[in-house]
């Protein structure tokens, strides 16, 4: 069930009237939660919800256990029955075959694809529950109170697919307090629903119909500069598509009452890399962070060697966690070896220095960061290696022509890079103007847009891009 589909829409508006009605007690409240939670589910098929299901009351029985026992032994041994549990599931599903192909060539074996159907949404919420575990064994959150309110938890529908992933501190407590929905906060839910409906549909999809597949499949056939461009417009068509995902499940919850993280802020902002990943994706960068990175390198950072190759080691556990395919692994190290760079410079206290206080530096650090994401992005996107250097070597033959392009794809390109720039109080602004909107003519307004969607929607409906991971 796709949150740009039409029954995904009406799913929400049931989900919505008759959860208010039972809001206010708080029991039930999680009990309808969890079973509106299950049956969006459902519809990936029933092994999925059994997957889910299973996973989440493994984790909760080996929470219960630990958090009953002081002996550091047995918490120990509890939190590798919860971490091998989750993370074999992960291997076994997402990256059996990756492993075997590749043994197989290297050794010269037969090794037969196995047939598994990789569930929707299993790195997320696989993540968010290997979270939960460590934060109990760590002590550093509250754990759940009941079984219920730990599966309602983790199946939570809005982010259920693809994020964000929460933490057990920023859901569990607002799960058991007594709820309200203003009519300024069911505005701001509407707001972000159309607004992820439009990224997604009127900006993601029609680059990626348009322009970026046609580029990847057949780079060929495009100039340097336009193949570079439909790069540009693949940066864009993530972004799009990711944030609006993010943007509809922010709004779904806030309709429900519950108040999510922000997952994106302008990441082609970014004035170098690790404040590009303090934009981009933050539930997971965070997630990478706490759970990887610190892990390897420890919180007080001393050690270089270690800090670098906590580095490279974390983003190579992020790429794989995109996927079971070399792009995805090329595309983890370029930006661990990028982060190791970035580090590197501004450790200089010489020259470094100085070119960080001059007046351009920002400007080229932004432009630099800009265009490493985008290279970056071309081993994302790429289903092969070869596809990848093949759009490389497409770019770097340095012809200029346009002449495949049509103005309004430039003129999307552009508008849609342009407005990381434009200054972050209009979205409010105009946010609040809709909220302070009269009902009807808010429904006005939606309708209208949501014609004009249609309108211009391809013929099928594209899955979200973060949906498979």
């Amino acid at each position: 069930m796709l949150f740009t589909q039409g029954n995904y829409l009406l799913f929400l508006l049931a989900a919505f009237f008759a959860y208010w009605l039972i809001a206010a007690r708080i029991q039930p409240r999680i009990v309808f939660l969890l079973a509106a939670s299950y049956g969006f589910y459902l519809a990936s098929g029933w092994q999925a919800l059994a997957l889910l299901f299973a996973i989440s009351t493994i984790d909760y029985c080996v929470t219960r256990l630990m958090q009953s026992s002081e002996r550091p032994r047995t918490r120990k041994l509890l939190l590798a029955v919860s971490l091998t549990t989750d993370v074999g599931v992960l291997c076994v599903f997402k990256y059996a075959n990756f492993f075997l192909s590749n043994a197989a060539s290297v050794f010269g074996w037969h090794a037969p694809a196995l047939r598994l159907l990789v569930p929707l949404g299993l790195s997320f919420f696989i993540f968010q529950s290997v979270a939960y575990v460590i934060d109990s064994y760590r002590r550093t959150a509250e754990p759940a109170k009941t079984y219920f309110e730990y599966l309602a938890f983790i199946a939570f529908f809005p982010t259920l697919v693809a994020g964000p992933i929460l933490r057990a501190s920023q859901f569990l407590p607002q799960l058991r307090q007594p709820l309200a929905l203003s009519a300024e906060q069911g505005g701001q839910a509407l707001a972000l629903i159309a607004l992820g409906l439009l990224k997604k549909i009127a900006v993601a999809d029609y680059l990626s119909v348009n322009l970026v597949e046609r580029v990847f499949d057949f780079p060929e056939r495009y100039s340097s500069l336009e193949v570079l461009l439909g790069v540009y417009g693949y940066a864009l068509q993530i972004y799009a598509d990711f944030s609006g995902y993010s943007d509809i499940a922010i709004g779904s919850a806030l309709l429900l009452g519950f108040t999510l993280p922000e997952n994106f802020n302008l990441p082609y902002r970014a004035v170098d890399l690790p404040d590009f990943w303090r934009r981009w994706h933050i539930s997971l960068s965070t997630w990478l962070r706490d759970y990887v990175f610190f892990s390897l390198a420890g919180k007080r950072l001393r050690n270089v060697k270690m800090l670098y190759a906590a580095s490279l080691v974390t983003m190579l556990i992020g790429g794989l966690w995109h996927g079971a395919a070399w792009p995805f692994v090329i595309w983890g190290l370029l930006h661990g070896i990028g982060l190791i760079v970035v580090r590197w410079w501004q450790s200089q206290k010489t020259f470094a220095q100085t070119f960080r206080a001059s007046l351009g530096a920002t400007v080229i650090s932004m432009f630099l960061t800009f265009h490493f994401v985008c290279l970056t992005w071309i081993f994302f996107r790429a289903e092969t290696l070869a596809q990848a250097v093949g759009i490389v070597r497409q770019i770097a033959r340095g012809s200029v022509d346009v002449t495949n392009l049509n103005a309004s794809l430039l003129i999307l390109i552009a508008g849609g890079l342009l407005m990381h720039w434009l200054p972050q109080g209009i979205w409010t602004t105009t946010q609040r103007g809709f909220t302070r909107l009269p009902a009807p003519a808010q429904a006005l307004l939606l309708f209208g847009l949501g014609i004009g969607l249609y309108a211009i929607a391809s013929s099928e409906v594209a899955p979200f891009i973060y949906a498979r991971f």
